[in-house]
This record gives structure tokens, sequence and C-alpha cells, in this order.
């Protein structure tokens, strides 16, 4: 009888001893994960959209700063050589574009939804590191001087916009790029073409957006 008892004891001693080595193995493996645990870098593409039906009238002045904060100034005007649109940006352009084509009931000129396919697109990509800021500020600005008056009755003319997207790149922190895909898309607006300049003058210095990011 002693000796099974002396028996179980040794057995639940050894039970014990792996339980606590098992444990601490498992502590081991945590600690192992966070240590691997890399903070992530991000590409952050900005791209500053200039109708050509607009840039008749106005010109959009870009300002954007990087992860090191250096400041960029760019004018978006008529006459640029556009770029491609941003493939992530295509399908957030065609939902943002159908709904807003849903709110019209007028009918009247189904034409002006072509300007959306005559774009100026300007593009610009840089890397954020987790932790880092970036800013961009679009601004519309009126051609007083040199613009050509548009003909016919009234005048469909569409408001500059910004897409701003973001990918992760490197690390294996938790992913926080999906939060960045904006679009400042909005439906066209009428002007009077005798009162054009009247039309300038109010959207003149108009902020079309004007943020900061900071990448986590």
């Amino acid at each position: 009888m002693k000796k099974v008892m002396n028996w179980m004891l040794a057995a639940i001693l050894i039970c014990g001893t792996s339980a606590v080595v098992s444990s601490c193995g498992d502590d081991d493996d945590d600690n192992n994960k966070e240590a691997q645990l890399t903070p992530n870098t991000y590409e952050v593409t900005l791209s500053a959209v200039l109708p050509e039906c607009t840039a008749d009238l106005f010109s959009l002045d870009f300002e954007y700063t990087n992860a090191a904060g250096q400041p960029n100034n760019i004018v978006v005007k008529a006459g640029n050589k556009s770029d491609e649109m941003p493939e992530a940006m295509k399908p957030i352009f065609n939902e943002r574009l159908e709904f807003i084509r849903g709110l019209d009931t007028s009918n009247k000129n189904p034409e002006k939804w072509n300007e959306y396919n005559r774009l100026i697109v300007k593009t610009f990509s840089f890397e954020i590191p987790a932790g880092k800021s970036f800013t961009y500020k679009a601004t519309m600005k009126a051609r007083f001087n040199d613009f050509k008056r548009p003909t016919g009755e009234i005048y469909y003319f569409i408001e500059p916009f910004v897409w701003v997207g973001a990918k992760r790149i490197s690390g294996n922190s938790q992913d926080n790029s999906a939060f960045t895909d904006e679009l400042s898309l909005t439906s066209p607006s009428v002007a009077d073409t005798i009162t054009i300049s009247d039309m300038q003058a109010l959207y003149d210095g108009k902020v079309i957006v004007n943020m900061t990011r900071t990448m986590n």
C-alpha cells in the first residue's frame, strides 16, 4: 500500500512539473510573438482631381506634407497631362458616382454626367511609418483674367475632389490602412453663363479638403 501511494505521489509531482514547464513555455511563446511584432509602414497615395469642365474657370491648389513634414505644393490646371486614376480609386469613384447620379431626377441634361469622364488627375505617393502624420489640402482658385466664357445659357461644372488611400507595405502590426479610403466627389453644379464671374467669386478660395492623418 505504501509503495502504491509513493508511486501516485511521484506521478502527481511529475505531472505538476510538466504543467509548470508547459506554462512557462506558453509564456515564452507569447513573449516571442510580441517581440516579433514590427511597426507597419504604409504607402499613402493622394490623387487631386480637377474636372476639365471646371478647369476652364478654376485651377486647383494642392498642398501636402510627407512623413518628414516636407511641404509640397502643386497647381493642377487646364492643359495638364492627366495621370491614370489609381486602381484602388476606381471602384470607390464608380460607387460614389452611381450614388449621386441616383439623386438626379431631372434628366434634363444627361450629357452632364459625361463630364466625369474628362478629368485631370494628379497622383502622389510616399511612405509613412506608423506613428507619423501627413497632411493634404485642396483649394479652388478662380481664373478671373484668363478664362473663356462658356457658351449657352447654363454651365455645368463639377467641384474638384481628392482621393486618399493607403496600403501596408511592411510590418506585421494591426493593419489600420482601411480608414484612409476617402473620396470627396460631388454632383454637378449649375451656373448662369451671364453671371459666371459671380460664380467664380463665390467659389474662389473654397477649401475642398484640409486634413491631417496619423498612421497607426
